[in-house]
């Protein structure tokens, strides 16, 4: 046999609220606001029947509305005592605090904690929560607000790999994460294209071949190139412009003069990048 509505309500009532239910049309524009006979009939229904009660003598109001309503009134199911209760005010002792320092002081998991927990009788989140307020967890902060000498550091090499400017910053005292050091850049909007350098991939845009191309210059030793850290296929190569305009002038020949980028390609010859 089914339990009676009244009963049921807390356990679905989350259920009841995704659903939403509505009878009639919902109530729209000066209608939306509550009246004193609308709360009268909550009173009545809701410590009786919950929002399903509710939702039969009050049309035009959706579950939702109804359950946000009775929480402002303060209004509250019985149990299954049949009582109300009101929320649970957890409370701690010397004896549950040196429990909970006990478990904390070897670096518990989840599965220590929850154990702590049953032991002192108390919810998880509660046990967490008075374990950061006797100050055995560090509470997690934002990172520090970047200085203006970081700022410079990061902006002087933003065409640099990020492990190598964290690197940069160690050295001049100061510790941050790649992941910090990209997004800052991007906030800064930092142009992070190197003025003396290309990779593989740069140089077979401007050049007007593809990568492969490029790659087989520099196997061929007629291109001067080193390997260096990469975050992708297109950065293993890197390749000075002054040693991309020595290629030029050693191989006219492998040159297409009609592909390549003429304005970058005057700059180039003409020693003016590098």
């Amino acid at each position: 046999m089914n339990a009676p509505l009244a009963m049921r309500e807390p356990s679905g009532i989350r259920e009841l609220l995704d659903v939403n239910p509505v009878a009639g049309a919902i109530r729209c524009g000066t209608r939306r606001f509550w009246t004193g006979r609308e709360e009268k009939l909550l009173r009545q229904h809701y410590p009786s029947g919950g929002v399903s009660a509710c939702l039969a003598v009050l049309p035009g109001r959706t579950a939702s509305s109804i359950y946000n309503r009775v929480g402002i009134l303060g209004l509250r199911m019985p149990g299954n005592d049949g009582k109300v209760h009101e929320r649970q005010h957890w409370q701690t002792t010397d004896q549950i605090d040196a429990i909970i320092i006990r478990t904390y002081q070897t670096k518990p998991d989840k599965r220590a904690v929850q154990h702590c927990a049953q032991v002192v009788g108390r919810p998880r989140w509660w046990v967490s929560k008075r374990a950061l307020k006797l100050g055995l967890v560090a509470p997690r902060f934002k990172e520090p607000v970047w200085s203006e000498a970081e700022i410079g550091v990061v902006t002087d090499q933003a065409h640099k790999n990020p492990r190598t400017i964290q690197k940069a910053l160690k050295r001049a005292g100061y510790a941050r994460t790649e992941t910090a050091i990209v997004v800052k850049l991007k906030r800064l909007g930092a142009d992070r294209a190197d003025p003396d350098h290309l990779n593989a991939n740069q140089l077979a845009s401007v050049m007007g071949v593809d990568r492969k191309t490029v790659g087989s210059w520099i196997a061929k030793g007629w291109l001067k190139a080193k390997r260096r850290e990469a975050t992708s296929l297109d950065d293993f190569w890197w390749i000075h412009r002054k040693d991309v305009r020595r290629f030029v002038i050693d191989n006219v020949a492998a040159v297409d003069l009609r592909k390549v980028e003429k304005f970058w390609f005057v700059d180039l010859l003409a020693g003016r990048d590098g």
